[in-house]
């Protein structure tokens, strides 16, 4: 991504009412870029085209669990996350089991009933 002070830079050439809006634009779109609170269920990322989703592993070790990812297209990226309010949060190894579909991702661990969350892009 683009520093904001170089995309505030190109509105230089533009008349001073049109670039105090795409100034504006500039600072509200990227100037606060979030990736959203964790929750109980899937939630979307807050600036991004992505969802923030809950885990847990199997209370069987080495166990498949499929994980409903709610993007309704292939994800393309996973990144473990830890919510920094929780205290003792670990994040398990974690094993792709298969290739993610539509609908899920497909994770096992050697850690048993670990819960944490999962950015999918």
């Amino acid at each position: 991504m683009a520093d904001v002070g170089f995309l505030e830079s190109l509105a230089a050439p533009t008349p001073p009412d049109v670039r105090r809006s795409l100034i504006q634009i500039v600072r509200e779109g990227f100037g606060k870029v979030e990736f959203g609170a964790p929750d109980v269920v899937a939630v979307k990322a807050k600036n991004f085209n992505a969802r923030l989703v809950p885990v847990t592993t199997s209370s069987v070790a080495d166990q498949e669990v499929a994980v409903a990812h709610g993007l309704a297209r292939k994800p393309r990226l996973l990144i473990p996350a830890l919510d920094p309010n929780t205290v003792n949060a670990t994040i398990p190894a974690l094993t792709i089991t298969r290739a993610a579909d539509a609908t899920f991702f497909y994770l096992s661990s050697p850690t048993t009933t670990a819960s944490f969350h999962v950015f999918v892009e």
